[in-house]
């Protein structure tokens, strides 16, 4: 069934997926995948992946911390950027790639930050999302 409820979830699940785009595994051919900043993009990565997944089963289980889980995973992710950036400029990743993974994911971070800490929008979510 087709619900604000049910479409949340589905882009809260997806959205935590993107994060994928950022380990080494999605990284172009050639481009040179080892040392700490890879680790440390893959690993923040996956734990953003890991958490949007918990954010997602609390809001369909209407769990209150769903919410606060989400904001969570939001900042690791972006926290990923960082050595993300370095690592993809540093390995041989073009810049244009690096910098729309980048762009997407900074923009997916202030969509969650905008929907769940702005007042206004959270109460929206809280009336559309949680009820239905």
């Amino acid at each position: 069934m087709f619900t604000i409820r049910n479409m949340g979830g589905v882009a809260l699940f997806l959205a935590g997926s993107t994060w994928l785009w950022l380990t080494p595994m999605m990284a172009t051919r050639g481009v040179a995948t080892s040392g700490f900043l890879w680790s440390s993009t893959r690993a923040l990565s996956l734990l953003t992946i890991v958490g949007f997944c918990v954010a997602t089963v609390g809001l369909f289980a209407r769990q209150s911390w769903w919410e606060t889980a989400a904001i969570s995973s939001a900042v690791i992710g972006f926290l990923a950027l960082v050595p993300y950036w370095f690592a993809g400029t540093q390995g041989g990743e073009t810049t244009g790639t690096v910098a729309w993974n980048a762009t997407v994911h900074v923009l997916m971070v202030a969509g969650i930050f905008a929907l769940l800490l702005i007042p206004q929008l959270e109460r929206w979510v809280e009336h559309h999302v949680m009820s239905g």
